[in-house]
């Protein structure tokens, strides 16, 4: 048995390290290429950025290529205080390695000394890469993310060179042999499996479709969730996920819209398809599992909750988590209940109002006839009177 588990780590190991900084090639799921993000001409791509939170330290990262910043020589990442008066230099181009983490996500790592970063590769559509420091998470073990195109299986597989006025990595080209991909917040597609399509089921009113949802473990918050569209909650606002305590009090959003990417959706591994939501304002992340059923019509979600510190899950399943299972989506039924009929009521007063003055109007403009005076009293014959009046 220990024979085989070692067999295992080995062949593990031989499917995650790579020889360099710049290319991670994967047996099965493909390539990633960081070359046409890094620049060439000694400078940080990403230059003195900070956490979420306050921090007296900046960070600086270039992929692939070394880069010199203060006393910095030759770095891959380098850290600065403030006053730019220290800096220290986190990693280098020559020391490096690639994994997957849990979430099989490909993670690049760089050590130098006794110090490691480690840099999580978030595959996303969006036109200028994005780096995210996490932070120092414990001592001299940095966390940081990368957003980008060629952060995505095959996203860059030919790329071109940076320069120093270019922010935008290169776009994959196209291939005889590569696949497709694209997503964001509402849809998965792969040119090899379909589409998966989440649009019908979030609301688009600004409430979430599943609201304050308990978890399968007793503690003391509910659960809200939306997929696709932002919604409002307590404290939450324009959110993809928020947590709630149950009285009411307190609040945290664990999930943006603007950040969800996909992990999982390589159908030649039994993986769990999920969507992942970061929260990088309050260093929260909602993941959450898409399970296939296409023989029930609606959607039902099971929040686990906090799996471990400020992580979150729960477990869509639903139709749409099949791929094509909702390839014509419609809006969701809530978003026609309460806002649509406070819609209709309001219109139907405005309606009756202007009716109303309208009315006024035509009888206040009617034009008066004047009539002469005539005075009648007891001593005046009614027919005498009214020839002597028509006379």
């Amino acid at each position: 048995m220990q024979i085989v588990n070692i067999l295992f780590i080995i062949g593990f190991c031989r499917v995650t390290l790579a020889d360099n900084s710049c290319i991670f090639q994967h047996s099965t799921k493909g390539v990633i290429n960081l070359k046409s993000i890094g620049l060439r001409n000694g400078q940080p791509r990403f230059r003195d950025l900070s956490t979420p939170s306050p921090s007296y330290y900046t960070y600086s990262f270039n992929p692939c290529y070394p880069f010199t910043e203060n006393d910095c020589d030759d770095a891959a990442v380098c850290q600065l205080s403030s006053d730019r008066q220290d800096s220290f230099k986190l990693g280098t181009q020559n020391i490096s390695t690639w994994s997957l983490d849990t979430n099989m996500a490909p993670v690049l790592t760089y050590t130098y000394g006794s110090k490691t970063v480690s840099i999580t590769m978030i595959c996303s559509a969006i036109d200028q890469d994005e780096f995210e420091i996490v932070g120092e998470y414990a001592l001299n073990q940095y966390s940081m993310r990368l957003r980008s195109r060629c952060a995505c299986w095959n996203g860059c597989i030919r790329p071109q060179s940076s320069t120093i006025t270019s922010r935008t990595s290169s776009p994959p080209l196209p291939t005889t042999t590569a696949h497709s991909i694209y997503y964001n917040a509402c849809k998965y597609h792969d040119s090899r499996y379909g589409t998966i399509d989440l649009s019908s089921i979030g609301s688009v009113t600004g409430r979430a479709i599943f609201k304050d949802v308990k978890s399968i473990y007793t503690d003391s918050f509910v659960w809200s969730y939306n997929p696709c569209y932002n919604f409002s909650e307590h404290h939450c606002h324009g959110v993809a996920g928020c947590q709630i305590d149950t009285n009411r009090s307190t609040s945290y959003s664990i999930g943006l819209q603007e950040y969800a990417y996909w992990i999982n959706m390589d159908n030649t591994r039994n993986l769990v398809r999920s969507i992942v939501y970061p929260s990088p304002s309050s260093n929260r992340r909602l993941s959450v599992q898409l399970i296939c059923d296409q023989s029930i019509s609606s959607h039902r979600l099971q929040v686990i909750g906090e799996t471990s510190l400020r992580e979150y899950a729960m477990v869509l399943t639903s139709p749409c988590a099949c791929w094509n299972g909702c390839s014509q989506p419609a809006p969701s039924p809530s978003s026609f209940t309460w806002d649509f009929w406070m819609t209709v009521c309001a219109a139907g007063i405005v309606l009756f109002l202007l009716f109303l003055i309208m009315i006024s109007c035509l009888f206040c403009s009617k034009p008066k006839r004047n009539y002469h005076n005539m005075s009648i009293n007891e001593s005046t014959p009614i027919i005498h009177g009214s020839k002597a009046y028509r006379g």
